[in-house]
């Protein structure tokens, strides 16, 4: 019975993780480029009601999963246009975002519930949770513990794939080289050839997909409600610091996202033995981040202390 605990504990933990993992190295991209995106949590939360609408809608959760990519590209290329086309201030912009995000993802997520799904949506739920079921690899799963890790869906591998992928583009590729270049000194890779603005561009776009695409999953396999009320929760801001935490680094950022996520699931499994302190614990966690990513973003001291790439924040323009 202890070993079932443990490995319902390391299922829950890998699969919260993964919702940060996703939205982390989406962050990591585009802040390789050098453009910060504090509206990650708004991305989330459009990706999250675009996500169950679509699902609900076509019955299908990958469709659900696709259409949450387009909608927070979409938005984060308002955000790429804003901060790499007229310059304009990325910290500004994306706080802009945020907002924006957050009130139209929740508001519209309550008309769709009301006007335009109805409550027999609420039948169609199970169907589309059915299609990120997890995946039991016979003899394997069965074992304990390690058994965990052949029971998951495909998106918390989907997730650990990402995070690879992303870390040989960066360091074994051309275009991993173009990207971190742009994000060090966009003026030289400018002057070597490389389109500053272009990648930019790809990047944040990309990234901003990629926070929709957690933000679907998150609603989608845990949090499944059709309510007008935010689901995201601050793990935006989570995943911003999580970057940092990784120090710009895919496979960092894989190790950091899962242990939040076992920290998260930790609280869930101690709220029966401490009450709802845990609950006021888990909630201060996301301020206290912005907190951090906010003065650590501010200082340049410290922001070079820490590796961030040198021009971070800062627009380009050709002289």
């Amino acid at each position: 019975m202890e070993l079932d605990i443990v490995n319902l504990f390391l299922i829950q933990s890998l699969t919260i993780g993964t919702v940060y993992l996703i939205a982390t190295l989406g962050e990591v991209l585009s802040e390789r480029a050098g453009v910060v995106n504090l509206g990650l949590e708004g991305l989330m939360e459009v990706g999250a009601t675009v996500a169950i609408i679509v699902a609900l809608m076509t019955e299908n959760a990958w469709i659900g999963l696709l259409a949450a990519f387009l909608a927070a590209a979409a938005l984060a290329a308002i955000h790429a246009f804003t901060t790499v086309s007229l310059k304009l201030n990325q910290f500004a912009s994306g706080l802009a975002i945020y907002i924006f995000g957050v009130g139209i993802g929740v508001t519209f997520r309550g008309y769709a519930r009301d006007i335009i799904l109805g409550p027999q949506a609420l039948l169609k739920i199970p169907k589309i949770k059915a299609a990120l079921a997890s995946i039991r690899i016979p003899g394997i799963s069965n074992i304990p513990i390690i058994g965990s890790l052949f029971s998951l869906d495909a998106m918390v591998y989907f997730g650990i794939f990402l995070g690879l992928l992303l870390w040989f583009i960066f360091y074994k590729t051309r275009i991993g080289l173009n990207i971190r270049s742009v994000g060090e000194n966009p003026a030289a890779a400018d002057a070597a050839g490389v389109n500053v603005f272009r990648l930019r561009y790809i990047t944040t776009i990309i990234g901003g997909g990629l926070a929709g695409v957690a933000g679907g999953y998150l609603i989608i396999k845990i949090a499944t409600q059709i309510a007008g009320e935010t689901v995201i929760l601050g793990r935006g801001w989570i995943a911003i610091a999580l970057v940092i935490f990784a120090f710009w680094d895919p496979l960092r950022a894989i190790i950091g996202a899962y242990l939040f996520g076992a920290l998260e699931a930790s609280f869930y499994w101690l709220q029966g033995y401490f009450g709802g302190a845990t609950v006021v614990m888990l909630k201060a966690v996301p301020h206290v981040s912005a907190i951090i990513i906010l003065t650590i973003m501010s200082i340049e001291a410290l922001r070079k202390r820490i590796g961030a790439p040198k021009a971070l924040g800062k627009p380009y323009s050709r002289e």
